[in-house]
């Protein structure tokens, strides 16, 4: 049975393998080992995988692997699916939302002001493990892949590291992206940047993605796609979007984003692989009258930046 949470010692409380993912990189989880088994009465030792790993592929998706030993009413070495209800109520919210036969998974497009708040840690360890596993066998679903899972999503990247999971263990076909009520399908919620007509894209924000070229700006990066869209005289334009400086430094993951955007601009030619989430919007230089096309970005959560792509390759 597949680990989706573990018990970080660390933090003292239940997390999944995403957020312990950006825990790490926030500086509030610091020992990718320091996990133990979310089976009732079980203390087996649980690693991170990849947690320390900045770039996203196929083979390097973080996930929980276990390397104790269980204990014997374990849930997980009995194979007997951890305790669940019916329904499930969310985090920082009371409306109860029916677990539909799909799995879906809420973007929201900011993140609670408490997401890297980490609760007053007890002085007994054991006793606060006992009493959160009870908290969460009454009221919180942990096992996504035995039924439908309502889980809450605030980056692009864990949308990535997701869709890349799901591919990998062939659910993908499964999984539903839920944005201000409206439930799209994983594979339609990315959409790859290739000479298409602007006029015809989706009026709604999607992923966009492509390889693109970064250049060191004064104040921060110019990302330009290597592909264009199309206007309707049908003449190609060019997509750019600007990561600031500013804009880093009070990002709380900014040393996983200056990691990544550092060593994609330390090669010889600067390229990467990117994901931004939102609506390319049409402008004109008042410079040059020229028009182009540019991705306005307020939230580094809505990017993600990689220096290989980490895509599915189709057969």
């Amino acid at each position: 049975m597949s680990l989706d949470v573990a018990y970080s010692l660390e933090i003292e409380d239940f997390i999944d393998a995403d957020k312990a993912y950006e825990f790490y990189w926030s500086g509030l989880i610091t020992n990718k080992k320091a996990f133990i088994c979310p089976g009732d009465s079980c203390n087996a030792q649980v690693t991170c995988a990849n947690i320390d790993e900045e770039t996203h592929n196929m083979r390097v998706v973080p996930h929980f692997r276990v390397y104790g030993e269980y204990g014997e009413n374990c849930e997980v070495f009995n194979k007997i699916p951890l305790k669940i209800l019916e329904v499930i109520t969310s985090e920082g919210n009371n409306d109860k939302k029916s677990v539909d036969l799909s799995v879906v998974d809420s973007f929201f497009l900011a993140r609670p002001d408490s997401y890297y708040d980490v609760k007053d840690k007890k002085n007994n360890i054991e006793e606060d493990v006992n009493e959160k596993r009870s908290y969460k066998s009454k009221s919180i679903e942990y096992n996504i892949k035995q039924t439908g899972f309502i889980s809450s999503i605030y980056s692009v990247r864990t949308t990535v590291s997701r869709f890349l999971r799901y591919s990998a263990d062939k659910t993908v076909g499964n999984r539903v992206i839920n944005i201000s009520g409206s439930s799209i399908p994983y594979p339609s919620f990315f959409k790859l940047i290739w000479e298409q007509d602007f006029e015809s894209l989706p009026e709604h924000s999607l992923i966009y993605y492509g390889w693109a070229y970064v250049d060191r700006h004064e104040n921060g990066y110019k990302v330009k796609f290597k592909k264009c869209l199309k206007n309707k005289s049908g003449v190609l334009l060019p997509v750019t979007l600007f990561i600031g400086d500013k804009l880093i430094e009070k990002y709380p993951i900014k040393k996983l984003v200056t990691k990544r955007i550092s060593s994609i601009s330390s090669i010889s030619k600067p390229t990467a692989f990117v994901f931004i989430y939102g609506k390319p919007r049409l402008y004109k230089s008042p410079t040059t009258s020229r028009e182009y096309i540019n991705f306005d970005l307020y939230n580094l959560d809505m990017i993600d930046v990689n220096k290989d792509s980490p895509m599915p390759k189709k057969k």
